[in-house]
C-alpha cells in the first residue's frame, strides 16, 4: 500500500472523522465545570449579605455583638492613594457590655499564622487591586471576611489572576493565651476562574457579592 493510500484512509478513518465532534464535547464538558465550579463557590455563600464599610465609623452587629468599622482614606496625591479599615467588637462581661476590642485577622504563612491588624482596599487609577466582603448570615453561620488580591501583572490597568483569601469570625470564648477575644481566622484560598483587572468585577461575576465594599475615599 502506497503512503498516500494509507493517509487517504487515516483521513477517512472514523476516528479522524468524530474529532471535530468530540472536541465540541470536550470544549462543552470543560465549560460546564467551569461553570459548575463558580456556582458551588457562590451557592456557599447563599444566606449571607455584605455588610457595606464607608468611609467614616459604622455600627453595626454581627454574631449578637456590637461592632464598629472604621474606614479612613490616605492620600498620596496620585493614583495609588488607599483605605484602611479597623474592626472592633464589643464583649460581654457577667453578662455587662465589656471593652472595645480590636478584630485582626490571622493568616497563614509558611505554616505560622500572622496576624494583620487592618484592611487594605488598594489599587490604580483602572482597577482595584485589593478589597474585601465583610458578610453575616442570618442563621447561626459564623460571619465571614472575603479578601481579594489581584496580581499585579504587566501593570496596574492589565487583567491577572484573582485570588480570594476566606476568613472566618471566632471567639476566644476560654481565654486562650495569646489569642485575642475576637478574630478572623484563615480558612482556604481559591482562584478566579477568569483574570480580572478589578477584583470587584471578580467579586460579583464569580461570588456574587457586588461591586463594592462601602464608600471609600475620593473616588471611591
Amino acid at each position: 500500500m502506497s503512503a498516500a493510500v494509507a493517509a487517504k484512509m487515516t483521513n477517512n478513518s472514523p476516528s479522524r472523522q468524530r474529532s471535530p465532534f468530540l472536541r465540541a464535547v470536550l470544549s462543552g464538558v470543560l465549560l460546564a465545570l467551569s461553570v459548575a465550579g463558580v456556582s458551588a463557590r457562590a451557592g456557599d455563600l447563599v444566606g449571607y449579605k455584605v455588610l457595606p464599610i464607608n468611609n467614616g465609623l459604622n455600627s453595626l452587629r454581627l454574631q449578637g455583638h456590637e461592632l464598629l468599622g472604621f474606614r479612613a482614606w490616605r492620600e498620596n496625591f496620585n493614583a495609588h492613594g488607599f483605605d484602611l479599615v479597623t474592626l472592633y467588637m464589643r464583649n460581654k462581661v457577667d453578662g455587662k457590655l465589656g471593652a472595645w476590642n480590636l478584630v485582626p485577622m490571622f493568616s497563614r504563612q509558611k505554616g505560622d499564622e500572622k496576624e494583620q491588624f487592618e484592611l487594605t482596599v488598594s489599587g490604580g487609577a483602572d482597577c482595584v487591586l485589593q478589597d474585601f466582603r465583610l458578610l453575616a448570615a442570618a442563621d447561626n453561620r459564623p460571619a465571614q471576611l472575603i479578601v481579594a488580591r489581584r496580581d499585579l501583572g504587566e501593570s496596574y490597568a492589565d487583567a491577572a489572576t484573582v485570588h480570594f483569601d476566606y476568613y472566618m469570625l471566632a471567639e476566644n470564648a476560654d481565654g486562650d493565651p495569646g489569642w485575642p477575644s475576637f478574630y478572623f481566622k484563615a480558612e482556604k484560598t481559591t482562584s478566579a476562574k477568569a483574570p480580572y483587572c478589578d477584583v470587584n468585577e471578580a467579586f460579583d461575576k464569580e461570588l456574587h457579592l457586588g461591586t463594592s465594599s462601602g464608600t471609600g475615599g475620593p473616588g471611591g
